[in-house]
C-alpha cells in the first residue's frame, strides 16, 4: 500500500486502537474520512462499518439534522418534535484496498446497493445493515419533516490506487447512479470515486482544522459565480486580522494556513520592507488598506452573520498575500488601532476554481512558471512522501523537497539538501523521463518540453525521491572528492540516466505510473540510503561506463544523440558477466 495512506491509517489505528486485518482497516479508514466530511462530532468508525460479506457494502451512514443516527430510536426521537426540513442523507461506501478501480467490482456494489434499497434485501446482511433499514424506514414515514419532501444519497466506493477516467470504469459509475436515481427515492444522488489522493486530503483536512472568527468594519457581497457560493471584500482591522487568523494559542505564526501560497515568507525584501516602514510611519498608517494589494482567502465553508458584521472562517488557505501577513505579523507593535487591511473571502471546494484564483491572484507580480507546480495535488504528496521516507532512513539520508519558494529559507538544513521545484524536476527528468540532455540545457527548457509530464496525477512519488536521493548522494561524493566524481560531475545528469540500470543489472524502462516502479525504486532506495555507501560502488560503475566511450563535450552532452551512445554503452556493459553485481 502507499506509504501515506498506510502511515495515515496507521494513525486512525493508533488513536482508536482497532486490531483488525489490513483490508478491514483500509474500510474503516475509508469510512471515517467519509463520513467526517458530512458529520463533525466525534464518533467511532465502528459504528458506521458493516461485517463481512454485507451485500458488498462496506459503510452504512446516516446523517439527519446534523446528526449521525445510528439506532432505530435515535431516528424516531429525532423525528419526535416539530422541527420540519431536516437535512437527511444516506451514506453508502465500498472500500477495496488494492490499487485498481474493477468495473466489475463497481457493479457489484451497485447490485449490493439496489438490494438493499429494496427494502427487502435478499443478500446477506449483519445487524449493522439490519438496523439501517430500521433506519431508512423512519426516514420514509418522516418524508414531511425532511428538507426536499426526500432524502439525499451519497455513495462512494474507494481503492488504494489513483481514480484515472477511463471510459468502461465511468460507465460502470453512470449506471450505479442511473439506478438509484431510477428508484425515486433521492433527492440528490451523488456517486463519488475515491483514490489514495482524495483520501489523504481527506485525512488531512480532518487533523488539520483552522477555524476562526473575523470582525468586518465594512464589507460587500460578490454575486454567486459557478462554484464559488459566496465571497466578499471587508475591511478589517489589521490587528484583529493578525490576532485572529494569524496567530496560534503559543503565540506563534500559523505557517500551515500559507500551504496553498506559491511562495513562503521570504523576509528582509524591499517590498516587505516598504510594507514595515509603511507600518511605523503615523500618516501612512492610516491608509495602508489603500496602499497595499490586500489579503485573499479561500475556504470550504464561510459564515457571515449580517448584523453583527462577523464573518466564520474554517480550514482558510491564505493564498495571497503571504508576504503582507507575515510582515504584519512581525511588526505586530508598530500597527496602529486604527490600521485597516483589505480582505477578500472567498467559499469554494472545487479544486479547478481554487487553483484559478491563485493563478489570478498571484500573476500581479513577476513568479516563475514554474513555481505554479507547487499549486498540484502531486506536489504536495512528493513533499508529504519525502518527510515520510525521512523518518524510514537514517539522518544521513534525509532530503526535503522544498514545495513552495523559500519554504525552508529559516530551517537549519544543509543546503545540498534542500531541492526547489527546478532542481527536483531535473533530476526527475533525467533518470526517469530519459531526458538528461534536456536536463543539462537551461533549466526552463524542461518545463517548455516536459511541462505535461511532471507531477501527473498518476506518478508515484518514489521516483521524484529517489532521483532526488541520487543526486544527493553523487553531490556528496564531488564534496568528499571520492572516486574522482568531481571529474564527471558535468555529466551528472546522464549519471543518474543510467544509474537505474546498473543498480538493477539491466536495461528496463518502468514509467512512473506503473504498478511497478515503488519495488523498482525501493531497491535503488536501499542501495543509496545504505549505511555501507554501497551506492560509490554503483557510481563508479557509471563511471567505467562513461569512459568505454568518448567523453562528450559540454555542448554535445545538451543534444540527444550522446544519450543514445551511453544507453548503447550501457546495455553492452551489462550484459558483460559478474557487471554490476
Amino acid at each position: 500500500m502507499h506509504i501515506i495512506l498506510k502511515k495515515n491509517i496507521e494513525e486512525l489505528q493508533h488513536q482508536f486502537g482497532f486490531d483488525e486485518e489490513d483490508s478491514k482497516l483500509f474500510e474503516i479508514f475509508c469510512n471515517f474520512c467519509i463520513v467526517s466530511t458530512s458529520f463533525l462530532g466525534r464518533y467511532n468508525p465502528y459504528l458506521v462499518t458493516t461485517q463481512e460479506d454485507d451485500a458488498s457494502i462496506d459503510g452504512i451512514a446516516f446523517i439527519i439534522d446534523g446528526d449521525l443516527i445510528s439506532t432505530e430510536d435515535d431516528a424516531k426521537q429525532i423525528f419526535s418534535t416539530h422541527k420540519t426540513g431536516l437535512d437527511t442523507k444516506l451514506i453508502i461506501t465500498q472500500a477495496k484496498s488494492g490499487d485498481k478501480f474493477k468495473k466489475e467490482e463497481i457493479a457489484n456494489f451497485g447490485l449490493g446497493i439496489k438490494d438493499f434499497l429494496s427494502l427487502d434485501p435478499k443478500l446477506p446482511n449483519g445487524s449493522i445493515n439490519k438496523e439501517a433499514l430500521k433506519i431508512l424506514e423512519v426516514i420514509l414515514n418522516n418524508l414531511s419533516k425532511i428538507r426536499n419532501k426526500i432524502p439525499d444519497i451519497e455513495i462512494s466506493y474507494c481503492t488504494s490506487g489513483i481514480y484515472k477516467e477511463e471510459r468502461e470504469i465511468n460507465a460502470a459509475f453512470e449506471i450505479l447512479e442511473r439506478d438509484v436515481e431510477n428508484l425515486d427515492m433521492f433527492n440528490s444522488v451523488i456517486v463519488k470515486a475515491l483514490g489514495r489522493t482524495e483520501l489523504i486530503k481527506i485525512w488531512s483536512n480532518i487533523n488539520t482544522t483552522n477555524e476562526a472568527k473575523l470582525q468586518l468594519r465594512e464589507y460587500f457581497g460578490i454575486p454567486k459565480m459557478p462554484n464559488i457560493p459566496q465571497s466578499y471584500i471587508a475591511l478589517v482591522s489589521a490587528k484583529e486580522f493578525v490576532d485572529n487568523l494569524l496567530t496560534d494559542d503559543n503565540g506563534n505564526i500559523k505557517n500551515e494556513v500559507f500551504e496553498e501560497n506559491i511562495r513562503a515568507y521570504l523576509g528582509d525584501t524591499p517590498v516587505n520592507n516598504k510594507i514595515k516602514s509603511t507600518l511605523q510611519d503615523d500618516s501612512k498608517s492610516k491608509i495602508f488598506s489603500v496602499l497595499n494589494n490586500g489579503i485573499t482567502i479561500v475556504t470550504p465553508e464561510l459564515t457571515l452573520t449580517p448584523n453583527s458584521k462577523v464573518i466564520e472562517l474554517k480550514n482558510y488557505q491564505i493564498i495571497n498575500g503571504c508576504q503582507t501577513s507575515n510582515t504584519l505579523f512581525e511588526n505586530y507593535d508598530s500597527i496602529d488601532e486604527e490600521t485597516s487591511i483589505v480582505v477578500k473571502c472567498i467559499e469554494s471546494t472545487d479544486e479547478d476554481s481554487i487553483s484559478e484564483i491563485i493563478s489570478a491572484t498571484n500573476s500581479q507580480t513577476v513568479i516563475p512558471f514554474e513555481s505554479f507546480f507547487s499549486l498540484k495535488e502531486k506536489s504536495k504528496l512528493i513533499q508529504n512522501y519525502f518527510n515520510v521516507k525521512n523518518e524510514d532512513v537514517n539522518s544521513d539520508s534525509n532530503i526535503f523537497f522544498e514545495r513552495r519558494e523559500n519554504e525552508y529559507k529559516h530551517k537549519q538544513y544543509q543546503q545540498s539538501r534542500i531541492f526547489d521545484i527546478k532542481l527536483l524536476c531535473r533530476a526527475y527528468n533525467a533518470m526517469f523521463l530519459d531526458q538528461p540532455h534536456n536536463s543539462a540545457r537551461y533549466v526552463t527548457k524542461i518545463f517548455d518540453v516536459q511541462k505535461d509530464e511532471l507531477f501527473k496525477l498518476d506518478d508515484h512519488e518514489a521516483p521524484y525521491y529517489t532521483s532526488a536521493l541520487a543526486h544527493y548522494k553523487f553531490s556528496s561524493m564531488i564534496n568528499s572528492k571520492k572516486s574522482d566524481a568531481n571529474k564527471y560531475s558535468f555529466l551528472r545528469w546522464h549519471i543518474f540516466f543510467i544509474f537505474k540500470h546498473v543498480i538493477h543489472g539491466k536495461v528496463e524502462n518502468i514509467k512512473s505510473n506503473s504498478n511497478k516502479i515503488d519495488k523498482y525504486c525501493s531497491k535503488i532506495i536501499n542501495i543509496l540510503s545504505s549505511s555501507d555507501k554501497k551506492y560509490e560502488y554503483y557510481f563508479q560503475e557509471c563511471f567505467n561506463i562513461i569512459d568505454s566511450i568518448e567523453l562528450p563535450t559540454r555542448d554535445s552532452i545538451k543534444r540527444g544523440k550522446y544519450q543514445s551512445d551511453l544507453l548503447t554503452a550501457t546495455t553492452s556493459y551489462l550484459k558483460i558477466p559478474n557487471s554490476g553485481s
